[in-house]
């Protein structure tokens, strides 16, 4: 536990090794509970179950759809930045028994106005369009205090070129727009109306403490109170969405309990990060089962 406390970069290191190790030769008993997933749409693709990996576990693709092996019907690499772009795009290496959807998050270096970074996003949503089956993307200026004619006017070009990209290359690929939330701030919910009426793809939720990760911030989410505020934003956000985008979410949930909370107060799809760090790579068969 000491080690968990005081090192956690190399908790998730370790975490990871034996995620991939895992993957690279999935328990017997695992490839029985694959037969049990009922796929669910969403996005307008087809994942095998709700449960996915956040972006920040695999950053380049290592495990990639291995996760699958695992139990999760997604998982998201990155973040990707025009400086840290792999020179190696993920393959499958491993027969997967799930086939889990590939995400990758893509994240700008530095801009110094709302422009810039929508300049760069658009470059960083041309180039990963072929690897990915969606994106997530994070614009400072989506929960920054910029004038409401530029956050339309940034939004408008990003869904420009996502379009202009579905008729070029006839590949549906959706992108996701993420809000990071402290848990227990319900502020979040009014930038969730909006881009619902602008027609975006999905919307991910993600409640953080922020860095650095530490086991008294995972222990935190132990409280039935906090637990409890997650789900009602999440549900606010759902009845605001009434259906017109996908409702993701990730942080905090490390039980099936709280798997199942997160479902049934609206979230479409359920990431996990800490919870494969503190809890084991195991974590997604027994969320899922």
């Amino acid at each position: 536990m000491a080690s968990l406390l005081t090192r956690p970069a190399s908790a998730r290191a370790q975490a990871f090794a034996r995620a991939c190790q895992l993957a690279s030769a999935p328990l017997p008993a695992w490839e029985r509970l694959a037969q049990s997933a009922g796929p669910v749409s969403c996005m307008g693709l087809s994942f095998p179950n709700r449960l996915g990996i956040a972006a920040g576990f695999d950053r380049s693709g290592t495990l990639g759809r291995g996760a699958g092996n695992l139990g999760f019907g997604a998982i998201e690499l990155g973040s990707w930045t025009q400086a840290n772009w792999p020179r190696i795009l993920p393959v499958q290496r491993t027969q997967a028994i799930l086939d889990t959807r590939l995400g990758i998050r893509l994240a700008t270096t530095a801009p110094v106005s709302p422009e810039q970074e929508t300049v760069q996003l658009r470059h960083l949503i041309e180039r990963a369009w072929s690897t990915a089956d969606y994106l997530t993307i994070s614009p400072g200026w989506l929960q920054q205090p910029v004038p409401f004619r530029q956050l339309h006017t940034s939004l408008r070009r990003l869904r420009e070129t996502q379009l202009a990209l579905e008729r070029k290359t006839r590949k549906f690929c959706p992108i996701v727009y993420k809000l990071q939330v402290q848990p227990g701030n319900e502020d979040v919910c009014n930038l969730v109306p909006y881009l619902g009426c602008q027609g975006v793809d999905g919307i991910l939720v993600s409640f953080d403490f922020g860095k650095p990760v530490t086991h008294a911030h995972y222990r935190r989410w132990r409280e039935p109170a906090l637990q409890a505020s997650t789900c009602r934003t999440i549900e606010a956000c759902r009845y605001h969405l009434k259906g017109s985008s996908a409702l993701l979410t990730s942080g905090g949930v490390g039980s099936r309990q709280d798997y199942l909370d997160r479902t049934n107060a609206g979230a479409d799809l359920v990431q996990l990060h800490n919870a494969l760090v503190f809890e084991g790579p195991d974590i997604g068969w027994k969320l899922s089962q």
